[in-house]
């Protein structure tokens, strides 16, 4: 059914919001104050999903969007708003995520920081979609139809001259890749080629080999992808095998020199992780001399870690990193052992085991960055430690919020928010938080 709404807010995934008949309407591409003409759809349980066919007019918060896929392509969808009102979206999403955990202006005696900017074209690790006639970009927003692009308004130069020839390649490999993950490491960028259905034979690996050295990539691996399981459901990950690795891929977080393993974790920007470890260190407050014992909680490859144990002099602060992955925990221990850095490095899975109350007991201050789904088990024996100062990052308002809500019952107060936007023109936002116990 169509019909006329006018947009009266911004929902947290980028949509407009407007009321028709008492219920919710989603209107991709809409902002408030616009008056539009869409088509309903079916109602679904939170209200109509619709499809935008006329604007009649602009509102106060539209600009014109940087990139000719915008609107097409899902990879974006904030593209068409202004600055103040983007930053102001931005933001909302985090209250809304707090407030819905009962946590509001009576939290603590702070106001969140201004939102950090990234610039546009400094993404540096994207994870691309193919499909089998050749197109190579995101998917559309709210289907499987892949948008093929020439380039991308958020992506660094170097990855963006890569996708041309990353299509002819993928289209010469009988369409067993369907996805392509690109990561600018300092030293080189990193390609990985997922979805394919058997190890390639000797004649396409040196054809690989000769792609990666041609094209000037640091290193080009493989996932081989597992077989279905009952019911035909594809399992989660394959096995990972590099191919060619012509140079060093490598990354130097304060005095160490880390080798990233495949698929190791960088955060999205260079400018958001430099605000990352600023924040995190300013956060913490630890004194030079103080000898502190840091935990750095889903460390990834040390990026935060490794700035709080600067060198090897007496003032250095003590860091015991938890990690996941094995492969990055151990790429972590070397690069230490390497720099004679106080830090040690650990395989631990902290969703399964997450370090007990006691164990918190002896360190200063404690780190966490888990993944989208939080660390609520952590977050638990966290409250419960005392342990005087926590920074938490994370890339998800709502799972930050279920977090905090823990660890402001367990009797800490947050004193800092602050929002980076490393997901630039997306509904994502990273941010940074201290809490300190009363």
């Amino acid at each position: 059914m169509q019909c006329d709404v006018r947009i009266e807010t911004l929902g947290a995934g980028g949509d407009g919001i407007a009321h028709h008949d008492g219920a919710r309407v989603f209107v991709p591409g809409a902002l408030p104050g616009e008056q539009v003409r869409v088509d309903l759809g079916r109602a679904a349980s939170d209200g109509y999903h619709a499809t935008l066919l006329a604007r009649q007019n602009d509102g106060p918060a539209r600009t014109e969007p940087e990139c000719e896929y915008f609107g097409d392509c899902g990879g974006c969808v904030a593209q068409h708003i202004a600055a103040a009102p983007y930053s102001e979206w931005k933001q909302a999403a985090i209250r809304e995520a707090l407030a819905h955990r009962g946590l509001g202006r009576d939290l603590g005696e702070f106001a969140m920081a201004p939102l950090i900017a990234c610039p546009p074209a400094s993404r540096r690790r994207a994870r691309l979609a193919l499909s089998r006639g050749g197109r190579l970009g995101f998917r559309r927003r709210g289907a499987a139809e892949i948008v093929d692009i020439a380039h991308c308004a958020i992506l660094l130069p170097k990855l963006q001259t890569l996708l041309a020839p990353l299509r002819t390649l993928a289209a010469g490999i009988a369409g067993d890749i369907g996805e392509i993950s690109l990561t600018q490491a300092p030293t080189g960028v990193d390609v990985i080629l997922h979805g394919l259905a058997a190890p390639p034979d000797m004649a396409m690996r040196e054809h690989l080999a000769d792609f990666t050295h041609a094209q000037g990539i640091a290193r080009l691996a493989i996932e081989i992808r597992k077989p279905r399981g009952r019911g035909g459901k594809q399992k989660a990950a394959g096995e990972v095998e590099t191919i060619a690795q012509p140079g060093a891929v490598r990354a130097r977080f304060g005095a160490a020199d880390v080798a990233l393993p495949c698929g190791a974790f960088l955060q999205a920007t260079a400018a958001g992780e430099a605000a990352i470890g600023r924040l995190v260190q300013s956060g913490l407050a630890l004194q030079a001399g103080s000898r502190a014992v840091v935990a750095d909680l889903y460390a990834g490859i040390g990026a935060i870690g490794f700035g709080l144990a600067a060198n090897a002099a007496s003032d250095s602060h003590r860091v015991a990193m938890f990690e996941g992955s094995a492969a990055m925990a151990d790429a972590a221990e070397a690069a230490a052992r390497a720099a004679g850095l106080p830090v040690s490095a650990l395989a631990r899975d902290l969703a399964r085991r997450p370090l007990s109350v006691a164990e918190l007991k002896k360190f200063d201050a404690v780190i966490f960055d888990p993944p989208r789904a939080g660390a609520r088990a952590q977050a638990e024996t966290l409250a419960a430690s005392g342990v005087a100062r926590i920074a938490a990052i994370s890339c998800n308002p709502a799972s930050f919020a279920r977090d905090a809500r823990i660890l402001v019952d367990g009797g800490y107060r947050m004193t800092e928010l602050t929002p980076i936007d490393q997901f630039l023109w997306s509904s994502h936002v990273e941010l940074v938080a201290i809490f300190q116990h009363k």
